[in-house]
């Protein structure tokens, strides 16, 4: 199980001003966004895990063992893009300029890398560079659904004023952006769970939903110890919510957490709410405001007696990889059951060029669905320096799409996506008119 960048720098004392944490304080109570949860430690679940179903699974599962990714250090914390052809995750077998190993064993400081799948194989793993990784750890990477963006963690010197431990790095072109804190109700919370324990609060594993707009994190007082899962939401101008504890959580470990493409189906590992020993991966369902229903035990053959985390399900549905002893593998679901899969969802593609000369055009593109009330419930996503881009949409939905680019003519068109009980992909190319 990945081994947090939390744990490896706990030596490191920094504590953020009182000033500072007071006036974070008096902004959010102003605006009555918070209320302080009477205990950040854990809780029993009000579950009944002798009521939680298993899925018994029929059919044939193949899963492989990705040689290509693994190394005989760590890899964890995967995300995929929603066409598939790219993943990050943690590795830390170090090899970089920065690298460093901050204790005594072989292994070195955690670090972001990605791989790319061509022609459905998997590559040689890249690790990124030092605009996002450094030498103190980097951890938990989450890829937006446009490939442009990557939110990730890290607890880098000076993370409490700079809105960490959680940022959001941006790809312009080839080079990535300076990442920027999240800031809001995560800093906050972070920063008081840190000073309450030390600096030894961590985290093992966080998740950010399709849009966006919700996040979810297993966390606890110290890393080796029980964890629970906690959720934020982002909210108009309000931004970030302080993170606030999910009913699910038990008096056992929570770990490792999955939001799916459709941002409600919720996976995670659990050793608190029974199973077939150790951690055991389960499937739920969140709402907007924290409440987990229709709770599930995936069953075999991905549960087992050791501990199974790590789960992670491609926007389609098709595939499944999850971490067993450090790897990464890779398990087909043409033949899984429903049960076992997120909602579905639409995969939206293309690539916007330019009309006259047909030259890729790296665009700003807003999808808003029709009749949507307010601002905050339209996805704002820019094209690559190829001009391709991605998005998930949901199925029996319209959407505004509003594509612009410097120099050329605003081009506005809907969408509309049919209900369907599977995940689909559609594919729209985008010609832009030099103004």
């Amino acid at each position: 199980m990945n081994i947090s960048s939390d744990t490896l720098f706990a030596w490191e004392r920094r504590i953020l001003p009182t000033k500072n944490v007071l006036a974070l304080w008096l902004i959010w109570m102003t605006f009555g966004m918070i209320s302080l949860p009477k205990s950040n430690f854990a809780q029993p679940s009000t579950l009944d895990r002798a009521k939680i179903p298993t899925l018994k699974f029929k059919g044939n599962v193949t899963i492989t063992r990705l040689n290509q990714i693994n190394t005989s250090f760590q890899e964890a914390n995967l995300s995929l893009t929603p066409d598939g052809k790219r993943m990050y995750f943690l590795s830390d077998r170090g090899g970089q300029a920065w690298s460093r190993r901050p204790d005594s064993t072989e292994r070195f400081d955690g670090d972001i890398w990605t791989s790319e799948r061509i022609n459905g194989e998997w590559q040689s793993a890249q690790c990124l560079d030092a605009t996002v990784n450094t030498g103190r750890g980097e951890d938990e990477p989450n890829i937006m659904p446009d490939g442009q963006t990557v939110i990730f963690q890290s607890w880098q010197p000076g993370w409490q004023d700079n809105g960490g431990p959680y940022y959001s790095a941006t790809l312009k072109g080839n080079m990535w952006e300076k990442p920027l804190g999240l800031g809001g109700g995560i800093n906050l919370f972070f920063t008081q769970m840190r000073k309450q324990t030390q600096d030894l609060y961590g985290t093992d594993g966080a998740a950010f939903s399709a849009n966006g707009k919700l996040f979810v994190v297993a966390c606890g007082p110290d890393y080796d110890g029980a964890m629970d899962l906690y959720f934020s939401r982002k909210v108009g101008k309000a931004g970030w919510l302080y993170c606030q504890k999910l009913d699910i959580s038990t008096d056992g470990n929570e770990r490792s957490v999955f939001l799916a493409a459709d941002g409600k189906t919720l996976y995670f590992a659990s050793d608190g709410l029974g199973g077939f020993g150790g951690l055991d991966i389960f499937k739920a369902t969140l709402s907007d405001d924290g409440k987990v229903t229709n709770v599930v035990n995936i069953g075999e053959p991905f549960n087992t007696k050791a501990n199974d985390y790590g789960f992670v399900v491609s926007a389609k549905g098709d595939e499944a990889y999850f971490v067993r002893n450090g790897d990464i593998y890779m398990a087909k679901l043409t033949s899984a059951m429903d049960a076992l899969k997120p909602l579905p969802v639409s995969i939206l593609t293309g690539t916007v060029r330019n009309k006259t000369t047909g030259a890729p055009v790296q665009a700003k593109i807003v999808l808003r669905p029709v009749n949507a009330s307010l601002d905050s419930e339209a996805d704002e996503l820019s094209s690559h320096a190829d001009g391709t881009y991605s998005a998930v949409l949901n199925v029996g939905k319209t959407y505004r799409q509003i594509i612009s680019a410097p120099g050329f003519k605003e081009v506005e068109r809907t969408i509309s996506v049919p209900a369907s009980k599977q995940s689909s992909a559609l594919q729209i190319d985008i010609t832009l008119a030099p103004m």
